[in-house]
């Protein structure tokens, strides 16, 4: 096991900047991939629905950072974050886009599972219905008090039970002295077209959801962000874990090189997003389904601050995920989860010239 170590004990590799026309995970460099360390090396990935929580690997993939060190990658969409860390489990992928929560909770029931590498950190929004703020007087100068009880008797979509849009409606609630089961409605929604299709369509007061999809929301349904979580705009979760790439113990012990060609990938892609985050956006877009251009832009800037500028795993952003996973599902997991559930070694190897 691998005790956590503070993210900034470890220097990115100062990488190659973004490659020009990178798209549809081909390589940059058509000789690249022949130099990679991973030459070869078969990689498949699982995650949901295309997201802003994953762009630091759809920029990798667009630009294909994931070729040129030599690996060979396919990704899969798995539903549900517990299917997700099941097929990492078995063995069916390689690696697994989750949540840092449903690692923790799934290695402290003793499943053989560690995250080696940050993708996001929190960056669920709270979209509410412009008219409700409206009637209310809120703004975005109103106090945290103020904004978290226009929450009260409204009907909330979340994309479903225990998912972390609802985590994040369940916790948000809680702060503002609200009971998220009496005092409001939580509606499980299915999935996130269902939740913004809800909104525009009256069905739904608010909804809990990620970028670019609480974008169109707002832009389709006459909203306005209660919080945006992406860019730090609540303050007690602005520096909270929340995607990792979490692979198995035994992947972990027999392909450490696959996972360390993975990461590497990963940290220039990061990079990028914070150097050249504009070639970074467009290389990212067509990965991200048809998105108008004039919602994904301003998003995309707008997200910045929930993507890493590297993948090892900050220690205090991880103890923050573990307080928020232990206040929102009443678990009482110690940080003694965190040594089992996160390995540091390697992104710290990935990322050290």
């Amino acid at each position: 096991m691998r005790k956590v170590t503070v993210a900034g004990a470890a220097s990115v590799m100062l990488l190659a900047g973004c490659a020009g026309g990178g798209g549809g995970g081909q390589a940059a460099n058509p000789g690249a991939a022949a130099a990679g360390t991973c030459q070869g090396a078969a990689v498949k990935i699982a995650k949901a629905s295309p997201s802003f929580v994953y762009l630091p690997f759809y920029v990798a993939e667009g630009a294909g950072y994931f070729e040129q060190e030599g690996l060979v990658p396919e990704s899969v969409e798995v539903h549900t974050g517990s299917g997700i860390v099941a097929a990492a489990v078995s063995g069916s992928v390689d690696v697994a886009l989750v949540t840092a929560g449903e690692v923790f909770v799934a290695s402290h029931e003793g499943a053989p599972v560690q995250s080696f590498a940050q993708v996001t950190k929190l960056g669920t929004n709270v979209v509410i219905k412009k008219d409700i703020l409206d009637k209310l007087g809120i703004t975005q100068d109103s106090s945290d008090a103020e904004r978290l009880g226009a929450l009260k008797g409204l009907r909330v979509g979340v994309t479903g039970s225990g998912s972390g849009s609802d985590q994040v409606v369940r916790y948000l609630a809680a702060a503002g002295g609200l009971n998220p089961d009496n005092d409001m409605e939580v509606i499980a929604t299915g999935s996130s077209a269902s939740s913004v299709s809800g909104f525009t369509s009256d069905r739904f007061d608010a909804i809990a959801i990620s970028s670019p999809q609480s974008d169109i929301a707002i832009q389709q349904g006459e909203g306005a962000y209660l919080y945006n979580l992406a860019n730090g705009d609540y303050k007690p979760l602005a520096n909270n874990l929340y995607i990792t790439a979490m692979a198995s113990e035994r992947t972990i012990a027999q392909k450490a090189d696959v996972l360390e060609c993975f990461t590497t990938a990963l940290a220039r892609a990061q990079r990028d997003i914070h150097e050249n985050p504009d070639a970074a956006a467009k290389i990212a877009q067509p990965l991200m389904g048809d998105i108008d251009p004039t919602i994904y832009a301003p998003a995309f800037e707008s997200n910045i601050p929930s993507w890493p500028s590297t993948p090892v795993i900050d220690e205090n952003a991880a103890k923050a995920a573990l307080e928020f996973q232990n206040d929102v599902m009443g678990s009482d997991l110690s940080e003694d989860v965190l040594n089992d559930a996160i390995d540091t070694d390697i992104a710290t190897t990935a990322t050290t010239p």
